[in-house]
């Protein structure tokens, strides 16, 4: 394999997680594999988005007008994308996020993050669900190799969508490593921070599991602070937080050095999902030495280990007492301060980009033979 094409059609600013995967792993790729050519399939707004960083002369950036256009992407990418990457050469396709190609000679590798989306459409147009429901299952039986990002969602893709579990690789996620962005010094006031706090970070999804988790601080001696994109939620996180009392800081999407403030005044971080594919804010959170409660479900256990504590999230009670423990139990806090870097330390993109490699290597190898 000398080409490889990495399908980043779906990239958009203020992505989150996703975004933070694009960023992480190419530049770890391109490290660890300085022969392999690179083009990363991207629209407009993804070019413009990437061109920016350290890492982008060293890859092509292929847009294309065929590609990458809001409202057709899934069915290009499905019906287009295989054919074009072909064109250009290209040896192996990764898709980045859950959709790929359904026809063509070029070898395929899917990342299925997680399969959420099955149960829960409430976060997409009628029309995006449905069309996941088609596709996503297909493009994954079609692939050569699938990864996961962790053991819990491997565990889904094989059960939930049907593919053998010996096309099936974990590559678990990692976290950024270097020195910390500073802290913006003005961002208590400006933010309207309150002084203790326990923060979540995530777009708010019904996934998230924020209406429980505003139930669960109902008397606690904190606030709690909610970052990242607004949703259709908001008005209903309000409406319960003013009911019980419970003080409510809903911020959007903000900078890096607002985010790092988060996280430097907090008292504790939690994170209630119902279900997650890896749970990278769990990661950043320990990374920092912030105290960390989780869900006991899905992959989140997975990441925290025994660096986190873990409650019930479909148990109001379960959740209230976690974090009341957390918030009161000064020894606990420190155990988990000096916990948290060290698990975290476990996880890196060098790593990941190591398992996507090998995973390349054994699709390449299995489709050639």
């Amino acid at each position: 394999m000398r080409h490889l094409g990495l399908n980043a059609l779906f990239l958009e600013p203020r992505m989150g997680g996703l975004d933070t995967y694009v960023r992480e792993l190419v530049p770890e790729l391109v490290r660890q594999a300085p022969g392999l050519q690179i083009s990363l399939y991207v629209n407009e707004h993804g070019r413009e988005h990437l061109a920016g960083e350290p890492w982008a002369g060293a890859v092509r950036l292929v847009s294309h007008p065929l590609l990458g256009v809001r409202g057709t992407r899934m069915i290009a990418e499905v019906a287009a994308l295989g054919t074009v990457a072909q064109r250009d050469g290209v040896d192996l396709l990764h898709s980045l996020a859950m959709t790929g190609p359904l026809w063509g000679r070029v070898v395929s590798v899917v990342t299925l993050a997680d399969t959420t989306w099955i149960d829960d459409d409430s976060r997409h147009g009628a029309a995006t669900y449905r069309m996941w429901r088609m596709v996503v299952p297909r493009a994954a039986r079609h692939a050569a190799r699938v990864l996961a990002i962790s053991h819990a969602a491997a565990g889904d893709v094989v059960a939930r969508l049907g593919v053998p579990a010996d096309r099936v690789d974990v590559t678990p996620l990692g976290h950024a490593e270097g020195a910390l962005p500073a802290p913006a010094p003005d961002a208590r006031e400006r933010l309207g921070l309150p002084e203790r706090y326990v923060l979540s970070v995530g777009t708010r999804k019904e996934h998230k599991n924020l209406v429980r988790l505003v139930q669960g601080m109902a008397g606690l001696p904190a606030a709690l602070v909610l970052a990242g994109n607004p949703t259709g939620l908001d008005e209903r996180l309000r409406a319960e937080a003013g009911r019980l009392g419970v003080e409510l800081v809903l911020l959007d999407f903000i900078s890096d050095a607002d985010l790092e403030a988060l996280y430097a005044g907090a008292d504790a971080f939690v994170l209630a999902s119902l279900n997650e594919g890896f749970g990278l804010p769990i990661l950043e959170a320990m990374r920092r030495g912030l105290p960390t409660a989780t869900s006991n479900v899905s992959a989140l256990p997975e990441v925290a280990g025994s660096a986190g504590v873990l409650f019930d999230p479909l148990d109001v009670a379960s959740i209230a007492g976690v974090l009341e423990r957390l918030l009161g139990d000064a020894a606990l806090r420190e155990r988990l301060r000096a916990a948290g870097p060290e698990r975290a330390a476990g996880f890196t993109w060098r790593r990941t980009a190591e398992l996507t490699l090998q995973s390349y290597e054994r699709a390449w190898t299995e489709s050639r033979s």
